[in-house]
């Protein structure tokens, strides 16, 4: 299935489940009755349009020739791949009452939602003096992620200060960086009108200097008949 199959995909997902729960509400207001079958269904609908945002972005990066270039397909289609499969555990939490797998919800969640933040900040087109950006908030998102997992899996009974500070500080850059990368991709504009008008001057040269050489040749040829 093409890139941009799966997105309109998850596009068409995430507007009939808000369509869903938009008409379960009304349903329930309406009706005066909103008993574990209706939020079950909420619960469901709820956890298709969380699936899809995820799917959307993981998309949009995984379409963009940018992946390819970079060779960074592998977030996204992870993205996607762990998308699915929160949804499929929550989904089972939901209607088959299975809490014991609340810890592979958790996890694949986490890391659905960090690659498919880091798959919308790919997308960012960087001049090579911003690109440092990129690598730090691919380290800072994946190293949150995985804390957070291994505190899930863990389960200690008190986390250190020195874990929370730790977490604090990185989602602090993790913010940080979320906000700045755009603003970079904005002041990045000028570098790449700078250099592309470099290279119109450049081929604006060469044009001059085929249409000297064209002429030189034509007066070499003249030159070599007239001496015949």
């Amino acid at each position: 299935m093409e890139s941009l199959n799966i997105k309109k995909t998850f596009l068409y997902t995430l507007i009939g489940s808000i369509t869903v729960s938009a008409l379960l509400g009304i349903w329930a207001i309406l009706s005066g009755d909103f008993g574990e079958f209706q939020a079950k269904v909420l619960g469901t609908t709820l956890t298709v349009v969380g699936t899809s945002l995820l799917g959307l972005a993981c998309g949009a990066f995984l379409e963009s020739p940018r992946s390819t270039e970079a060779g960074l397909k592998v977030i996204p289609i992870s993205g996607i791949i762990l998308a699915f499969i929160a949804a499929i555990t929550v989904l089972l939490m939901i209607w088959g009452q299975l809490d014991n797998i609340w810890k592979v919800a958790a996890i694949s969640a986490i890391f659905a939602f960090s690659l498919a933040q880091l798959s919308l900040l790919s997308l960012a087109n960087l001049s090579d003096r911003f690109q440092w950006i990129l690598t730090v908030a691919y380290l800072v998102i994946l190293s949150l992620a995985a804390i957070n997992s291994i505190l899930i899996i863990v389960e200690p009974n008190s986390e250190s200060n020195f874990v929370m500070r730790l977490i604090g500080v990185l989602a602090v850059i993790d913010a940080a960086i979320t906000v700045m990368i755009p603003i970079f991709h904005r002041l990045s504009r000028g570098d790449f009108s700078k250099n592309q008008n470099e290279i119109e001057e450049i081929d604006s040269e060469i044009a001059k200097l085929k249409d000297t050489l064209s002429q030189l040749e034509q007066r070499r040829e003249e030159i070599l008949k007239s001496e015949k």
